[in-house]
């Protein structure tokens, strides 16, 4: 009986710290994007599986200008993504593809060639 009353609290105690443990994916993640060049930043699309997301911002963010973002995105860390920037014309320019740890960045920074986070 003992035994048995053991490995009931084992078992409790493992799904307890699986329940409690943080899921690794970037759903719900808050970051900031700062926009460190002369170009207004119109777009930010994020890719899976050879496709790309619908934009994920609804604004545009000016040169020197930093704003809030939250992630909505049932997947791991390590996304691809990249941004359109503003043409003279209105049209949109898109930026390189990279990819990033989504869930490690605070701010990712634009400087007119690459992007970096912290």
């Amino acid at each position: 009986m003992k035994s048995i009353v053991t490995k009931s609290i084992a078992a409790l105690a493992a799904a307890t710290l699986l329940l409690s443990a943080p899921a690794v994916s970037a759903a719900g993640m808050k970051f900031d994007i700062k926009n460190d060049s002369g170009y207004i930043i119109d777009g930010f699309y994020t890719g899976e599986d050879g496709e790309w997301s619908a934009n994920w911002m609804n604004f545009k963010l000016n040169g020197g200008e930093t704003a809030n973002m939250e992630f909505n995105y049932e997947g791991g860390c390590d996304i691809e993504f990249y941004v359109t920037w503003e043409a003279e014309d209105g049209s949109s320019i898109k930026g390189d593809e990279t990819t990033i740890n989504i869930c490690e960045a605070n701010t990712i920074y634009f400087d007119g060639k690459q992007a970096t986070y912290d």
